[in-house]
């Protein structure tokens, strides 16, 4: 039996003679049974109120206490200031290149306030550290309803509570959520490119999500902000909700993503990272239906690297 704790999770055993390691490992299949034995020897576990060794015997009854102590990440992230909107049952946040939406284990969704455990930071252990209710909400995956590469900055939309969940969930795949992204790209963009329609995809044994026959239906509006000596800069609306969509798009447009990995093979200038920033997001709230737009500009790293490209100079 599970049920919340203050900064962790507590169990009750179910019969007597159970090893401890043996215990967890049956209830939080998660986590492998070597990880949770080293947290029982962190002293992260307590039977009864009391640290215990892996090959402690429980008894019936027995109340089996596991703590998550906060990463430091988890306290020194400057949260508030980059919340952007919040009421009773959504958060509007601006994120940061570099900060992950979830850890990359699946085990956090088990076990939501695993994500605080994680030694990179993430957006999943932020929302179970800086609000913890939400954890009881209702709303599934610490409150995530859509995703950001890790490297691309701006504007996304999160649920507190379960009814906001589903309703923005809801919204997304209908499409009715608009998201407007910026993108620094090589070469010069003819101002006549309007659209991209392509299926994309993720061809068998491969990792990559490119433009491929074999890939789902995807469109994406384009309209070109500036163009200079060997770059562009565009806005790019998704029409569809593929995974990399953008990337996938503009590279097979010949026009890839300053910094992406899987297709920006020029080195000068060299970007700090992927050029892709969530620049607008507009939504009806999904409780009170009241239209909201937000806006964000891209931050100092990706103004850096426009004034960079808009001076034709190499870096």
């Amino acid at each position: 039996m599970k049920t919340p704790a203050r900064s962790g999770l507590e169990f009750v055993a179910d019969w007597d003679g159970v090893r401890l390691d043996v215990f967890l490992a049956q209830e939080m299949p998660q986590r492998s049974r070597g990880a949770l034995q080293e947290m029982i020897r962190a002293g992260q576990v307590e039977v009864g109120g009391v640290a215990a060794k892996p090959d402690r015997r429980l008894r019936a009854g027995e109340r089996v206490r596991v703590a998550f102590p906060e990463r430091a990440w988890t306290s020194d992230f400057d949260f508030e200031r980059r919340v952007i909107f919040e009421d009773k049952h959504i958060l509007v946040f601006d994120k940061p290149p570099a900060l992950l939406m979830h850890p990359a284990r699946p085990g956090w969704l088990e076990d939501p306030r695993a994500a605080q455990d994680e030694a990179f930071p993430n957006f999943a252990g932020l929302m179970a550290a800086r609000r913890p209710e939400v954890l009881s909400s209702g709303a599934g995956r610490c409150g995530i309803v859509h995703r950001l590469d890790a490297e691309t900055s701006g504007i996304f939309v999160a649920a507190k509570t379960g009814e906001a969940w589903k309703r923005l969930t809801e919204s997304f795949e209908e499409r009715s959520i608009e998201k407007v992204y910026r993108a620094i790209v090589r070469g010069r963009i003819s101002e006549h490119l309007s659209e991209i329609d392509a299926p994309v995809g993720r061809l068998t044994g491969s990792r990559r999500i490119k433009a491929t026959p074999f890939g789902r239906p995807a469109r994406t509006a384009l309209r070109l902000l500036e163009t200079f000596a060997a770059a562009s800069y565009v806005e790019a609306m998704p029409l569809t909700g593929r995974t990399h969509q953008i990337r996938a798009h503009l590279s097979f447009a010949g026009h890839p993503v300053a910094g992406d990995i899987d297709f920006d093979r020029r080195a000068v200038p060299r970007p700090p990272r992927l050029m892709l920033h969530a620049y607008a997001l507009r939504f009806a709230h999904p409780i009170s239906g009241k239209a909201l737009s937000f806006r964000r500009n891209p931050p100092a790293d990706f103004a850096r690297f426009l004034k960079i490209c808009r001076e034709g100079r190499p870096r």
